[in-house]
């Protein structure tokens, strides 16, 4: 499944519908993000962490978008944007419970 996501699709008709899932998949996804971030803000944890995983998520969601923008060849920016995204949020959410666990 992976590999053919990673090809893409190559219908003229692709681009408007590329433009469509970019932003629906920013609303799906970063919302949680901020939350996670929220979260792992108020668990007592250092700032410097909380402003890297911050800059991650931007740099991440960017990459997905500038991989969906793109049709031709091997997609990994798209991969390592979305990929990336949910492994930046699962390593949030734990360390959310970390620095929870570790400041009561």
């Amino acid at each position: 499944v992976l590999y053919v996501r990673l090809k893409g699709d190559k219908e003229p008709e692709w681009r408007a519908n590329a433009v469509l899932r970019v932003q629906a998949n920013f609303v799906e996804n970063v919302p949680l993000a901020l939350v996670l971030l929220y979260l792992l803000e108020i668990s007592g944890s250092p700032k410097q962490i909380v402003h890297v995983l911050g800059g991650l998520l931007v740099v991440l969601r960017l990459l997905h978008a500038w991989g969906m923008s793109k049709n031709s060849g091997a997609n990994y920016p798209r991969l390592i944007g979305a990929q990336g995204t949910f492994l930046l949020m699962s390593i949030m959410g734990s360390a959310a419970v970390f620095f929870g666990i570790l400041n009561m």
